[in-house]
């Protein structure tokens, strides 16, 4: 195997693994009111700030945060607790990042660029997805702020694609299946001088 093509494993690799690690990085701020509703009703406003594996796992909040649509509002002076479910999206994204680093290690190198490509656009897409999650929506949560962890697992999965999709489609004409790609071309039959 060339240096060059363990130094692009290497550095396909490293896009999947790095989207995989943001998750441990803050993805979204979530909060129940807005500023100006908060004012109102004479309360603190309470944000929330979930990383990405916490959206994976799901779980319990607490702190004052407490949904508008949730049942059985608290007494005064209890903490209210509700569940946070677990973000299908976020799953999704995170398995994209586990996926594609699995691919970048297969030895059949359009299997590598093709795998690759549709995880790291299956890991955007996921994140698309949770920008506009109808999961978080539907507790009541008036604003979500999506973080710096976010968007940098967005940029590198996306990137993964774009990297996967150019090395299939220019790069490799061997990894489509063309004959003789490295053959030097031929010259069309003539006299001979």
């Amino acid at each position: 195997m060339p240096t060059s093509d363990v130094a692009s494993k290497g550095a396909q690799a490293a896009l999947f693994a790095l989207a995989g690690l943001c998750f441990l990085l803050p993805f979204v701020s979530l909060s129940c009111a807005s500023e100006e509703i908060a004012e109102g009703m004479g309360m603190e406003r309470v944000d929330q700030t979930r990383s990405g594996v916490q959206l994976v796992l799901g779980g319990s909040e607490r702190e004052g945060f407490f949904p508008e649509n949730a049942i059985d509002r608290p007494q005064p002076g209890a903490e209210p607790e509700f569940k946070i479910p677990a973000e299908p999206f976020a799953g999704i994204a995170l398995a994209a990042a586990f996926v594609g680093l699995a691919f970048v290690f297969a030895r059949v190198t359009r299997t590598r660029l093709l795998g690759a490509s549709i995880a790291g656009a299956a890991g955007a897409g996921s994140l698309l997805l949770l920008a506009t999650s109808p999961t978080l929506r539907a507790l009541g949560l008036t604003a979500v702020t999506l973080l710096y962890g976010f968007w940098i697992a967005f940029g590198l999965f996306g990137l993964a694609a774009a990297v996967h999709l150019i090395q299939l489609r220019v790069g490799l004409p061997e990894a489509i299946g063309e004959p003789n790609a490295g053959a030097a071309p031929r010259s069309p039959p003539g006299p001979d001088p």
